[in-house]
């Protein structure tokens, strides 16, 4: 009898597992069918230009994504422009309101933001090959809406934790802990206005945010896709 209980109980966890298995494989499935990832897959480059609303002030700024793994973002301050890029490899900006024209090197967790924000398809999509792990934790409420709280934990052991509209199977916030100039901050960004674009989804509103507090509000205006972007246009520039 012992033996039978034990048995059931093993077939309970197993069948328990397996369903799980299969519901987060849905989920993963409705949210790149709904983010149009077939049609993403195909995408060379995507250019967007916006503007960055933050401590009262509205900064135009462009954001240029090219395989492999190349991004930059240009933002307009007080008539200078900031600088920051990521060539695949190596990560650099430039900052004028530190006093300085040149570009400087981004540390180590700096550049690894920085690839993630390149990463066309995102986190989710084949993140075994990428050497995470991915958990459907269950469902909450985000405000008035159900979403799907999944839990992805990367090589290096990092943690975020992505949340997915149960309807739309949009992502509508994702949160993670990261370090900061040897600070650990939590930082969080919320997702919403999602537009589609030549057949694929993009949130056309974003909020940053660390520690509870609201950093920025960006807002894209407009996306293009497949502008010739050459690779030294990520690149460092070179000392004359």
């Amino acid at each position: 009898m012992k033996k039978l209980t034990i048995s059931i109980v093993l077939i309970i966890f197993t069948l328990g597992l397996s369903l799980q298995a299969q519901s987060l494989d849905d989920i993963l499935k409705n949210h790149f069918d709904a983010i149009g990832l077939d049609k993403l897959k195909t995408v060379k480059t995507i250019s967007f230009t916006g503007k960055v609303i933050q401590g009262g002030m509205e900064l135009p700024f462009t954001m240029f994504l090219a395989r492999p793994f190349k991004y930059r973002m240009d933002i307009t301050v007080q008539g200078q422009q900031i600088v920051q890029a990521f060539d695949g490899t190596s990560g650099w900006m430039v900052n004028p309101m530190t006093g300085s024209l040149e570009p400087q090197d981004m540390g180590p967790e700096q550049i690894k933001q920085m690839k993630k924000q390149a990463d066309f398809e995102g986190e989710l999509y084949n993140y075994e090959k990428k050497g995470s792990q991915l958990e459907l934790i269950g469902t909450e409420d985000f405000e008035g809406t159900k979403v799907y709280k999944l839990k992805l934990t990367d090589k290096d052991g990092d943690i975020t934790y992505q949340y997915i509209d149960s309807d739309t199977y949009v992502i509508l916030k994702t949160n993670s802990k990261r370090t900061i100039n040897d600070t650990e901050v939590e930082a969080e960004s919320l997702f919403s206005n999602f537009q589609m674009v030549d057949g694929m989804a993009f949130p056309y509103s974003i909020s940053t945010g660390m520690n509870g507090q609201v950093m920025a509000e960006i807002v894209i205006e407009k996306a293009e896709f497949d502008k010739k972007l050459d690779n030294s246009f990520f690149e460092k520039p070179k000392k004359e």
